[in-house]
């Protein structure tokens, strides 16, 4: 099979992966795919933590359809697990079902995989090829790779701003938004990827959001993080209102203990963390979150808390949303951080109808393309 193909498939198993964007944490987002003579047999994602993985996915879709997975190629996103978690083996049953040869684009990191699963396979006779896509299967799983190696999510700065850079209308303005409807709708699509939504107090104090996925269908519900270092979170605000339905977790420094045990019986979940300059420390929140399963976490502002984890470096990767529009008034929230140093790798951008939206991960040195020519 010629490189092309190989490429081809590949990509198909990684757009097969994102289907479980959100639902699989702790785990990683996998996808598979099965090619006999050429056609595709079978087909699979990890939907659910604790559900199927996508190798058994993908054979138990042959199945269904009456083909014999026997000799055939398996593409696979991430390196199939050879231990018991809460599924069996992957190994096992691709060894059982006669697979030839096994395409994996990466290898995993965790302890208990690592090379092992690969290594199983190939003593089995079953050819191991590794590498097809890797740095794209990589960037796929960037936030489960990056909680192995330190604990920690992936932070993605979100936020949406004007073609002058403000972040709000004017408080006696009529207009809430900035951008249209669609770029709005895909921050509930970026929202269902993660695990955690995250604000500061003076977001909730001042716009009083839900910070929900609203999109028809199941998606997946994040949950939502307020950093509130002196506890001011309204018992009667639209994130405390739900917290039955959707979690939220407040991160602390200190509160009114019976303002805690109201919040407390409303649903959330208050935690005390460690103070860094009077407000609670990013890293020990992020660790938090990263001891939870939570692999990719969003940061929507405000303005503070955006240059808060710019200026501590935390930030992995950037999310922009840039509107035509031009709200001209130095009073307004603005972004205080040298943005345009930034460099920016694996760069994607989507256009909606007057808006533009620009991602792409933080390169960590002088590589990549200026967030400046991009906006």
């Amino acid at each position: 099979m010629d490189h092309q193909k190989r490429c081809k498939y590949m990509t198909q198993a990684l757009e097969l992966a994102q289907l479980g964007a959100g639902w699989t944490a702790p785990n990683p987002m996998v996808g598979a795919l099965i090619i006999k003579n050429q056609q595709v047999i079978g087909q699979g994602c990890h939907h659910r933590c604790g559900g199927p993985h996508a190798e058994v996915e993908a054979l138990n879709d042959c199945q269904k359809n009456g083909h014999n997975p026997a000799g055939a190629t398996m593409f696979v996103t991430l390196e199939p697990c050879c231990h018991y978690g809460k599924t069996p083996p992957c190994t096992d049953a691709i060894i059982k079902a006669k697979i030839a040869k096994v395409e994996i684009a990466t290898l995993d990191e965790f302890d208990q995989v690592a090379g092992q699963g690969a290594k199983q396979l190939n003593d089995h006779g079953i050819e191991v090829i590794i590498g097809c896509c890797e740095k794209e299967a990589r960037r796929v799983n960037a936030g489960f790779f990056k909680r192995l190696r330190n604990g920690q999510p992936h932070v993605i700065l979100k936020w949406a701003q004007s073609a002058d850079g403000k972040l709000a209308w004017p408080k006696d303005s009529p207009r809430r938004w900035i951008t249209g409807p669609d770029a709005r709708k895909h921050v509930h699509q970026l929202r269902s990827r993660c695990g955690a939504v995250l604000v500061g107090i003076e977001t909730v104090l001042a716009d009083d959001p839900r910070l929900t996925v609203r999109l028809a269908g199941e998606h997946f519900q994040p949950v939502r993080v307020i950093l509130d270092s002196h506890l001011r979170t309204p018992a009667e605000c639209n994130i405390v209102k739900t917290a039955r339905e959707i979690p939220v977790i407040i991160y602390i420094l200190k509160g009114n203990i019976g303002k805690l045990q109201r919040l407390t019986k409303l649903g959330c979940e208050i935690v005390t963390v460690e103070e860094s300059g009077s407000y609670v420390s990013l890293p020990s929140v992020l660790s938090d979150l990263g001891d939870r399963g939570v692999n990719d976490v969003l940061i929507e502002g405000g303005a503070k808390v955006l240059k808060a984890f710019w200026e501590e470096d935390l930030a992995d990767q950037l999310a922009i949303y840039k509107a035509a529009e031009i709200i001209g008034n130095d009073d307004v929230p603005k972004i205080e951080f040298d943005v345009g140093s930034a460099k920016l790798t694996d760069i994607s951008v989507l256009t909606f109808e007057k808006d533009v939206f620009i991602t792409g991960f933080l390169s960590g040195d002088e590589s990549g393309e200026s967030i400046n020519d991009l906006l």
